[in-house]
């Protein structure tokens, strides 16, 4: 994705980027008229170069070793809200269909180059959990508690973001994490995100009320309402593929016209097929 082809919320991100994910095996070749429209995910393979020749053996060695923590982390949450570890399994493990996941390789400009020094934008993942690596210039920033905290850089960890399916699913005990990057002024940064899903035909199931009764709280439950950043009208959808779609349809105004004519993105991130009227207006 070149530099100036996405946005966060209609603001340009000035970022360019590389983006994998998981391969299906299906026959389809062709977007326009596949529904549900999140099954348009599954179409098309990743384009690995021919230089470095070895990107794809050492992307998919991480993507593998990375995916195994992610799936421990997601197996402490169950264990957090005193639920046996592997209750989520099915969703992850499912034979008929493997989780989903997403990796980029980001490249940050210096600031300088632009006037404005939005790397990206806030927002939260509609994921479940993303794993960042990242270089040592810094510039990731995450909303806690009423304020923007700079995240220490350090190629020697990964970054955990909750995702928006972390939260329905903790019906907000568990609350997604708003993040941004602010560009360096003189240096380029570079990161590596891992998007963790589950398949993508899951319904996150809420955890039960009686479940959630029997939570114990370390801030006010409120707090995701009256002192949390959220986006404006942004509708956090149960369904693991809707969710996931949003985020495209949203973030790549250019791709979704090009290959999704036949739908259009209402403003709270839903995504529905274009009635022939639609159509001649478009």
């Amino acid at each position: 994705m070149a530099m100036g082809k996405e946005n966060t919320s209609g603001q340009l991100d000035y970022r360019e980027q590389v983006e994998y994910a998981v391969e299906y095996d299906t026959s389809v070749t062709q977007c326009h008229g596949v529904f549900p429209s999140f099954q348009r995910l599954k179409i098309g393979h990743n384009p690995w170069p021919q230089d470095p020749s070895d990107l794809r053996e050492v992307s998919q060695n991480y993507i593998k070793h990375v995916c195994r923590i992610a799936d421990c982390i997601q197996r402490s949450l169950c264990q957090a809200l005193n639920l046996e570890e592997d209750i989520l399994s099915s969703q992850f493990e499912n034979s008929q269909e493997p989780p989903h996941w997403v990796i980029k390789l980001c490249s940050y400009q210096a600031s300088t180059v632009h006037e404005t020094s939005q790397g990206v934008g806030p927002h939260t993942d509609t994921n479940f959990l993303t794993l960042v690596l990242q270089d040592d210039v810094g510039g990731l920033e995450a909303f806690s508690e009423g304020q923007w905290l700079n995240v220490p850089p350090s190629s020697d960890m990964l970054v955990c973001n909750l995702g928006e399916q972390t939260q329905i699913w903790s019906r907000g005990y568990f609350l997604a994490t708003p993040h941004r990057v602010v560009a360096n002024s003189s240096k380029r940064r570079t990161s590596v995100p891992l998007f963790y899903n589950p398949a993508l035909s899951t319904k996150i199931q809420p955890i039960t009320d009686c479940v959630f009764a029997s939570l114990l709280w370390e801030r006010d439950k409120d707090c995701g309402i009256t002192n949390h950043w959220s986006r404006n009208n942004n509708e956090m959808l149960t369904s693991v593929g809707e969710n996931t779609f949003k985020s495209l349809a949203r973030s790549h105004p250019e791709v979704f016209a090009k290959h999704h004519s036949d739908l259009m993105l209402l403003p709270n991130g839903l995504v529905k097929k274009r009635s022939m009227c639609e159509k001649g207006q478009a």
